[in-house]
């Protein structure tokens, strides 16, 4: 292979002075069977609870991910690490978010098994129909999250007409003590189907969960860009005892880059106090302004998290600078407020400084 590159390059090797050539090069291109990446990144919160002194928060997260390709194989493993102190107590701990093996059949068809997530749904913060996931943190919406030990295949295909793509999700999962033990308390069998339909420009789930000892729920989400900036999102989720809940969002870019992201979600029950959205109906509103004043690698953001029932809200304000490539340096204040007994209003802490120093590699 190397001769026939040398042939016929060589009417380029006359010109030498003005193009240079080296066989070297050919060498060192080659498809690597692995990549990796992951993060580390150091936290400091200035706090003040309500009824003490003031107190220092530190952690340290580190995660870690490695994909390993071999002809229809790949393998794919994501760990987290965590070390957190407030004043003199100390906690850490080790978790493994993902671990599985996918095999693809041909171009249309792949199996998964392992522990992954499946990150089902089309709203930035809430995910009524994310069944076979965890839930988001609504101060950390993207952070990565510990998934299920489950089996699953996908079946997609590609078509030429409006209805441009169609993807089948077939997953099962068996809940029990020591596995999947969080997603459902009784032992049972979940299998989870998913139909997605891209038709013209407009993306459509379908989505059903049987549980053989407890709830089945239906679920559909769709996403539209009613113009090139501006997106329009939504979320339906029905169990059959009754319960039902549902997101309405929209996301806009300006010309001056400013971005608008606003989600509406309500929920027929209130659900455990210890877990995120518990109330029934909550609206969130984030404006990210980049590079204002063409401040480079600067962004300035402000966030709202309103609890619509009792009328008690969270305000966050922060900047992000980027000038140092692969390291964002976060600093932010964050305000609980609301009236006594209300559900911000009740929260330990009246006021928190943020700084995060996120490295990603």
């Amino acid at each position: 292979m190397k001769r026939i590159v040398l042939v016929l390059s060589f009417p380029f090797l006359l010109c030498a002075n003005e193009y240079e050539f080296s066989l070297d090069e050919l060498d060192a291109i080659e498809t690597k069977s692995y990549e990796y990446g992951g993060y580390i990144e150091a936290e400091h919160r200035y706090q003040e609870p309500r009824e003490d002194k003031e107190r220092h928060y530190y952690s340290l997260e580190t995660l870690l991910n490695y994909r390993y390709f071999s002809q229809e194989f790949s393998f794919f493993v994501e760990g987290m690490g965590f070390y957190e102190r407030v004043d003199s107590k100390e906690q850490s701990s080790l978790n493994l978010n993902e671990a599985y093996v996918n095999y693809k059949f041909d171009t249309n068809q792949q199996l998964y098994a392992g522990k992954k997530s499946a990150r089902w749904g089309k709203g930035y913060y809430f995910n009524p129909v994310a069944f076979i996931d965890r839930k988001k943190d609504p101060n950390d919406p993207q952070r990565a999250r510990e998934g299920y030990t489950q089996l699953a295949y996908q079946y997609n295909k590609v078509l030429e007409s409006d209805l441009q793509n169609l993807t089948f999700d077939l997953v099962y999962l068996r809940t029990q003590r020591d596995l999947n033990e969080d997603l459902n308390a009784l032992e049972s069998d979940l299998i989870a189907l998913k139909s997605y339909f891209l038709y013209r420009d407009i993306d459509i789930d379908l989505i059903y969960l049987y549980n053989s000892q407890g709830e089945n729920k239906l679920g559909v989400d769709f996403s539209m860009n009613l113009q090139t900036n501006f997106e329009l999102h939504g979320e339906y989720a029905l169990y059959d005892t009754g319960y039902s809940a549902y997101l309405l969002g929209i996301k806009y870019l300006t010309e001056s880059e400013l971005s608008i992201l606003s989600e509406w979600y309500e929920q027929s029950e209130m659900q455990s106090q210890n877990e995120p959205f518990w109330d029934k109906r909550y609206w969130i509103n984030s404006f990210t302004q980049k590079e204002p004043f063409d401040f480079l690698y600067l962004s300035l953001y402000y966030k709202n998290i309103l609890n619509a029932s009792d009328h008690s809200m969270q305000h966050k304000i922060g900047m992000i600078y980027t000038r140092i490539e692969n390291l964002e340096i976060d600093l932010s204040f964050i305000q609980n407020s609301g009236k006594t007994q209300s559900e911000f209003a009740q929260k330990a802490l009246d006021s928190f400084t943020w700084l995060e120093l996120n490295y990603s590699f």
